[in-house]
């Protein structure tokens, strides 16, 4: 059985095994980068608007909203969700190949399937968190109530829950192609007791950590490519779209086919 450090030495090193369609999955979130950006600059403008706007209410103000605005950012919202559930549906084929034990990527030649994957990697993510969730908005709409403060530390512990099933529950699906075997409880725990808890817990924290050193040290070298890139580009919008675009192709295509990969060695282990 293969050791925490094997694992993730191994999906760090697996990323580079096919750095073209790793880069085809980075232009995935160079877009979703770009639609970010897209919607940040809208909203400035619709702050600007209603700050610009006669009359005391909001309604009003509202009224004066220019309707291809609050349009323009529909479809920008739209579009990232749908960027986005291609992206899952990627994940979705990175961890299966993971366990199936395949060296190489996932490619891109079914696009409708990746889509159908994502909308399922989508409903197990939801399912699990959204009483969490609905706890914590609960809590921070009552944090001045003596609840407010109980139901946020209580969403608190259940996100924490949910996450550490949701990734056994997730690799259940991937594996038996079956979105039902991501609320089979007891073959998801059964999975994770023949592993071991303290093994996958230690697993997945590890991995979080490994993950978390990629990201701060990248962000420190994209803020300095940033420093530069400002000398020679005076347009912070144009600045930005060419950091989301590097961000996008390069770190969060890596970042993601990484951690994906060791999540599926993580199901691969427990099935041994």
């Amino acid at each position: 059985m293969a050791s925490i450090t094997d694992c993730v030495v191994e999906g760090l090193k697996y990323p580079f095994n096919d750095v073209k369609k790793l880069l085809g999955f980075g232009v995935l979130f160079a877009v979703l980068n770009l639609l970010g950006i897209a919607r940040g600059a809208k909203s400035i403008d619709i702050v600007r608007a209603f700050s610009k706007a006669p009359g005391d209410t909001m309604m009003f103000k509202f009224s004066q909203m220019p309707q291809t605005d609050i349009g323009i950012m529909i479809v920008l919202a739209i579009i990232s969700f749908i960027v986005m559930l291609f992206i899952m549906g990627y994940q979705y084929n990175v961890v299966k190949f993971s366990i199936d034990k395949k060296d190489d990527l996932p490619g891109f030649n079914d696009i409708a399937g990746m889509l159908i994957k994502g909308i399922k990697y989508f409903i197990v993510v939801l399912a699990y968190n959204i009483i969490p969730a609905i706890l914590m908005i609960a809590g921070v709409l009552g944090i001045n109530e003596s609840y407010g403060l109980i139901l946020i530390f209580i969403s608190t512990v259940l996100f924490i829950i949910a996450y550490f099933l949701l990734i056994m529950a997730l690799n259940n699906m991937i594996a038996h192609d079956e979105l039902a075997k991501a609320f089979d409880f007891k073959e998801i725990t059964g999975k994770i007791s023949n592993l071991g808890w303290g093994k996958y817990i230690g697993t997945i924290l590890f991995t979080i950590i490994v993950f978390m050193i990629i990201m701060v040290a990248v962000g420190f070298i994209l803020s300095l490519l940033t420093a530069v890139l400002a000398i020679a580009v005076n347009q912070a919008l144009i600045l930005s779209a060419i950091v989301g675009v590097i961000e996008g192709v390069i770190v969060n295509s890596y970042a993601g086919v990484f951690y994906n990969r060791v999540l599926g060695s993580i199901y691969r282990e427990s099935i041994k």
